[in-house]
């Protein structure tokens, strides 16, 4: 059970500090003892929850009075604090910033219109329909040599050969 007296100084700490760290320190209670003594007792939990509070209130209290202290000594980081929070004509402009992730691929599809898309898929087409030729004879080390096709689609069978100009005929 806790020791009265040890409660009351320990609560006296924490309205002063609003810190559970330094308050046992100074009392002597281990920090893992106020928990568990918070989590058993609920009175306690109260006292010490609304001791926190005022701890807190007393801090902030000594930090505006620190401040104003700067700012009668003329200390221009604590003027344009407490301009800067205390009137909104002084207050930082925000600005709005938007991020924008960009996608490689959706940037591309952006860039083609519908034209470019059916050029695109024909092309697609057209390869398809050349992979359909499979090469039946002639020799693969001699570019120039006839070589027998087939069609698939169509079932039909003749001979390529190479023009002058380098491309390949019937």
């Amino acid at each position: 059970m806790i020791d009265l007296k040890t409660r009351q100084k320990l609560i006296r700490e924490l309205e002063k500090s609003g810190n559970v760290y330094l308050a046992c320190l100074k009392v002597g209670v281990d920090k893992s003892t106020f928990y568990r003594w918070k989590e058993s007792d609920k009175e306690f939990k109260k006292d010490a929850t609304k001791a926190i509070r005022i701890g807190r209130e007393n801090n902030c209290d000594v930090a505006e009075h620190a401040l104003m202290i700067n700012v009668k000594e003329k200390k221009m980081e604590a003027i344009k604090y407490v301009l800067s929070h205390s009137s909104p004509r002084y207050k930082p402009k925000t600005r709005k910033v938007v991020i924008e992730h960009s996608n490689p691929l959706k940037d591309a599809q952006r860039r083609f219109n519908e034209e470019d898309m059916r050029k695109i898929n024909k092309a697609s087409e057209d390869m398809r329909n050349l992979a359909e030729f499979i090469t039946m004879d002639g020799s693969p080390d001699d570019p120039n040599e006839p070589r027998h096709m087939f069609c698939v689609s169509c079932n039909q069978s003749f001979y390529v050969d190479k023009n002058k100009d380098g491309r390949f005929t019937e």
